[in-house]
């Protein structure tokens, strides 16, 4: 029998898909370590310190991750490797940040350790006291020490304790039923840890709010909920209202000048705005609220000026909730520093069998970049290519051979430049939503569309995130965000609804170019959650257009013939 695994001494693993064992070996693999190439048949994982924290604080041991490797590897464990486990998961629960005399905190470890911290100048710049047996530290710079030593590789694990809320009553409304999954999510969070902060990872259509909800409900104090838009917040008030006992006057979507309220809603964007003299009024504004727990929805897009309002937050619970942790930036390290460590996930594929999410299946399309693009993208820069292989204008024929294909189905043209997209929606006849889009119209739209009024939208980078649209079950990406990972999640999340049949998503890439690496890194995330994509050339859908013989009754979807 061919083997499973193929360990190698820098902590890299070659992992055999095919094997028998892969399913129920891959929750492990993505606890310990991260996905970072697909050779099909084989898959490389990577074994570094930050998923090894991860790991401890999920609930491993040393002795499990490295019995789970001695029982899958076709070779011995390197020696090195097993000292890497040991060293790193070792270090997870001998930092520890208490709650100190004066307003000030106290960083407790082993004699060792702190001998080797007060000979980091990072550390004891910082540091206000040197004691025998901690270091100590204005309260204020509690989050600040947090990332720096995580940066230095010592992971802390915050008990420096919350500050007194006010209570808030609350309860879930009877039909609201969590599912097992997201009870379990809920008991983790408080229970995973004695520290009542972590994310909690869970897919697209999964029930994020849910939980956060729920969360709410168990701990029944006054809450700051911030999301990424207007319109993720108004679905959380409407949730909020609609799953528990709060009345209109106990939750508020937060208006500059009104006083909040003891739940309140607001976007990553009204915080961070500054005014003319540079300040951030909101953000001063409302950490100078005493709230019980602080939900970072989307916690993965947490912009770098928010991580200073997570920074003034530290003395209140924090929960994230997100589909993906990876960050383009590399900042895994500051969410979990700041908001805390990953306390519960489920990966997609699971629930999908489960029968929680739709089956989706992924098609990446190859198109041939034309004749006349060609010299353009030879002689152009790295941005540029990207960007002439995205707005390949053959793309436009593959779109609406598509729409033709799912004739009936509901559909989302998705894509990243504003060009491309204006051009799929004026050549399949459908609404064009983007950042630019108003409020009220774009409301209306989705709601066209969630009642099958309307059977087709083009969606800009606005409907990335916290946009219930459960209708759909065709997604068409004609472009994406030089390669990011968390914008191929969560647009295959818009089709990962219950409500939706068998979904279909495809990824529309030039052949030849840039985009085709951009598109394999993307793929990295949803392969380590268990999809596989299907990769085929733009003549096999492209015979949907109407002057072939095969296209006589396929027709655009939902709208009229235009063309």
């Amino acid at each position: 029998m061919i083997a499973l695994l193929y360990v190698q001494s820098d902590g890299s693993m070659l992992v055999e898909t095919e094997h028998p064992a892969y399913d129920q070996v891959r929750h492990t693999l993505a606890a310990i370590a991260a996905l970072v190439q697909r050779m099909e048949p084989l898959y490389v994982y990577q074994i570094r310190p930050f998923t090894l924290w991860q790991a401890a604080a999920l609930g491993y041991t040393a002795r499990e991750v490295l019995g789970f490797l001695r029982k899958f590897s076709a070779n011995p464990v390197p020696y090195a490797l097993q000292q890497l486990i040991v060293s790193e998961m070792g270090k997870w629960g001998r930092l520890i940040l208490q709650r100190g005399a004066r307003n000030r905190i106290a960083l407790r470890a082993d004699r060792p350790v702190l001998e080797a911290l007060r000979a980091r100048g990072e550390v004891s710049q910082m540091a206000a006291e040197v004691q025998d047996d901690a270091l100590v530290f204005h309260a204020r710079d509690r989050a600040k020490v947090k990332q720096v030593l995580a940066k230095l590789g010592f992971p802390v694990i915050d008990r420096a304790g919350y500050r007194t809320a006010p209570s808030v009553e609350v309860e879930l409304s009877p039909d609201t039923t969590l599912r097992p999954y997201q009870r379990e999510a809920v008991h983790r969070f408080f229970t995973h840890t004695a520290e009542e902060s972590g994310v909690v990872v869970l897919p697209c259509g999964a029930g994020k709010t849910l939980v956060g909800i729920a969360v709410l409900a168990q701990l029944k104090m006054q809450a700051l909920i911030l999301t990424p838009s207007f319109s993720s917040a108004a679905q959380w008030r409407n949730e909020l209202l609609h799953r528990t006992s709060l009345t209109e006057s106990n939750v508020c979507i937060y208006e500059p000048g009104q006083p909040p309220a003891p739940i309140t809603i607001t976007t990553y964007q009204r915080v961070t705005s500054k005014a003319r003299s540079g300040d951030m009024p909101h953000l001063t504004a409302l950490t100078q609220c005493p709230w019980g727990i602080v939900i970072y929805d989307e916690v993965h897009m947490l912009p770098a000026p928010l991580f200073r309002l997570a920074a003034d937050l530290q003395s209140s619970r924090r929960l994230g909730l997100t589909a993906t942790l990876v960050r383009e930036d590399g900042a895994e390290t500051d969410v979990f520093s700041l908001i805390g460590p990953k306390c519960f996930e489920v990966p997609w594929r699971q629930l999908e069998q489960e029968g929680y999410l739709s089956t989706v299946r992924c098609v990446q399309v190859e198109i041939a970049l034309p004749e006349s693009a060609r010299a353009a993208y030879a002689a152009a820069t790295a941005r540029d290519k990207h960007r002439i292989a995205a707005l390949n204008e053959d793309k436009l024929d593959v779109v609406e051979a598509l729409c033709r294909r799912h004739h009936g189905e509901s559909i989302l043209i998705i894509g990243h430049y504003l060009e491309s997209l204006e051009r799929a929606a004026r050549r399949v006849g459908c609404p064009l939503v983007t950042g630019r889009t108003p409020e009220s119209e774009r409301l209306a739209v989705f709601d066209q569309f969630r009642r099958r009024e309307i059977r087709c939208i083009a969606l800009s980078r606005v409907a990335n995130m916290a946009v219930d649209l459960p209708v759909a079950s065709v997604g068409i990406q004609i472009s994406g965000l030089f390669g990011s990972r968390q914008e191929e999640a969560q647009r295959l999340g818009r089709l990962l609804r219950p409500a939706s049949a068998e979904g279909t998503f495809y990824s529309l890439v030039s052949k030849d170019t840039l985009e085709m690496q951009m598109a394999k890194r993307r793929q990295l995330y949803l392969v380590e959650q268990g999809y596989s994509y299907e990769i085929i050339d733009s003549a096999e859908v492209t015979w949907y257009l109407p002057n072939t013989e095969r296209m006589k009754d396929c027709e655009l979807v939902g709208v009229p013939e235009h063309r």
